[in-house]
């Protein structure tokens, strides 16, 4: 792994942090606060611009329940002051009477702005759950 794309995997890292500690100031220092920057939450219509994608998470991280979000079979690119990793992005919601989990297939993408990586795009569609134990988080692949 380059010392680029290490990185990149870091700020892929502190943007998954972010949405399991549910902080939004944690969220403003990933992504570049920009109108032309988007988010595609599974299920959701793309979100353009910076401030839309901001309430997003607000509501988001509103709810009452907990967010644990992992990812799985990470791969990630950099071409440029650009880079993209794709990952598998498991989501529990804990609340004190229910325990809800999704699985998306994700993608964000990143531009290098000056010693950092921001993020610009977050992409994540819905997969169907996988077979109980197929899906282990303790077997992160980074290529």
């Amino acid at each position: 792994v380059s010392s680029a794309e290490q990185a990149v995997l870091e700020a892929n890292d502190r943007f998954y942090r972010a949405l399991s500690e549910q902080n939004l100031e944690a969220m403003d220092a990933v992504w570049l606060p920009t109108d032309w920057v988007q988010c595609v939450h599974p299920g959701w219509a793309v979100l353009y611009g910076w401030k839309a994608i901001r309430e997003s998470w607000t509501g988001i991280f509103r709810n009452q329940a907990r967010l644990t979000a992992t990812v799985n079979d990470v791969h990630v690119r950099v071409v440029g002051d650009v880079a993209w990793v794709t990952c598998a992005e498991r989501i529990s919601a804990v609340s004190p009477n229910q325990l809800d989990t999704s699985l998306a297939q994700a993608t964000n993408v990143f531009v290098a702005l000056g010693d950092a990586w921001r993020l610009v795009v977050h992409h994540a569609s819905a997969v169907a759950l996988a077979e109980p134990g197929a899906w282990v988080s303790d077997s992160e692949s980074v290529h």
